[in-house]
């Protein structure tokens, strides 16, 4: 806001005398009066100057959000899970660190997530995506999990990455251990003798969610629906704003974004996570998204409707044919291959 500095000098008995007569401070009494000009200017002028300055004020609000800097953080220990939000941003060697010191008990008795601001699974995964899709914001997303041992780190491109925890305590060490005293080359350290060290564990799910709810309203499923293991899947082609729904969007014209949903035919429910895939020419990197329990009643009577105009049989039906053919409580299919390609780009963003 472009202020200036408007200063009267008025007899001290004056402005006393005021404030004895009506109560309100000299500062109060003249924002009072400034107001009351302000509002003998002509309409036209009043409206214009305030949508400045509301702009204005927008665009500074914005600016400074974009110049945050934040880590994620959730810590499950004795059971317990906690996510927190730390404002100032720690990279993994940073993490560690603390990690360490929390292990040493060097930390003066706070916990992993006591200098930090709680999250929700929910808050997390909108973090996780604004992480993926490359936002400079976002410095770090981890998952330490004490109660398995576990360190995670997210990659935006290659997912999650995890090592032992006695292993990354151990990498702080040698990298502390340097003599040489600069930040950069002990965390070199750090991450050098980490690489060496990832547990090679089935690949994580990466859970993404924005800023907006899932429009059920707007899905609807293409072609007969897939029989993958104990699954249906049912493929939807995105025409709404995948980027407020789900956190990411493509971003050229060889990307797109396939949806799929799943119907559990071992438990008879629509499976409680969307398989979201940001598809390229040259490949796809797959994310999922947490529904609850209105959105998979809602998915729920569209895959029914879908099954019956596209097989001739509701769900129930394909269910009880399933069972009948002896193929009831098979071990689920992975969803992770390369889903099919349908006929090219469903939508381009």
């Amino acid at each position: 806001m472009d202020s200036r500095d408007i200063t009267l000098w008025l007899d001290s008995r004056w402005c006393a005398a005021l404030e004895s007569a009506t109560g309100k401070t000299m500062d109060t009494l003249m924002r009072e009066q400034m107001d009351a000009l302000i509002q003998t200017l002509p309409q036209d002028v009043r409206d214009r100057i305030t949508d400045e300055i509301r702009q204005e004020d927008k665009q500074r609000a914005e600016a400074q959000e974009r110049s945050r800097r934040f880590s994620v953080t959730r810590v499950t220990e004795f059971k317990e899970t906690r996510i927190c939000l730390i404002e100032r941003g720690e990279t993994p060697f940073q993490v560690a660190q603390r990690l360490r010191r929390y292990l040493r008990g060097e930390n003066g008795g706070q916990g992993l997530c006591s200098d930090g601001a709680p999250l929700t699974e929910a808050e997390m995964e909108r973090y996780v995506a604004e992480a993926v899709s490359g936002s400079p914001r976002v410095v770090g997303v981890y998952d330490i999990n004490l109660d398995a041992g576990e360190f995670s780190m997210l990659d935006a491109k290659d997912g999650w990455e995890t090592h032992r925890v006695r292993e990354v305590s151990t990498a702080v060490y040698y990298a502390a251990k340097k003599e040489s005293t600069d930040w950069i080359t002990k965390r070199d350290s750090f991450r050098e003798r980490l690489d060496r060290l990832e547990l090679l564990c089935p690949q994580r799910p990466v859970f993404i969610r924005g800023a907006q709810p899932l429009p059920v309203d707007k899905i609807s499923f293409e072609d007969e629906a897939s029989q993958i293991g104990n699954r249906l899947e049912f493929f939807a082609p995105v025409d709404f704003d995948s980027g407020a729904v789900f956190g990411i969007s493509a971003k050229k014209d060889e990307e797109w974004v396939n949806l799929y949903a799943n119907y559990d035919m071992d438990r008879g429910c629509v499976c409680d996570t969307l398989e979201v895939y940001l598809m390229r020419e040259d490949g796809y990197t797959q994310y999922q998204y947490h529904l609850s329990q209105e959105e998979c009643a809602a998915l729920f009577t569209k895959m029914d409707a879908d099954c019956k105009e596209q097989m001739g049989l509701s769900l129930e039906e394909a269910k009880a044919q399933y069972l009948s053919d002896g193929l009831g409580e098979a071990a689920p299919a992975e969803v992770t291959q390369i889903p099919p390609q349908q006929s090219g780009p469903m939508m381009q963003m």
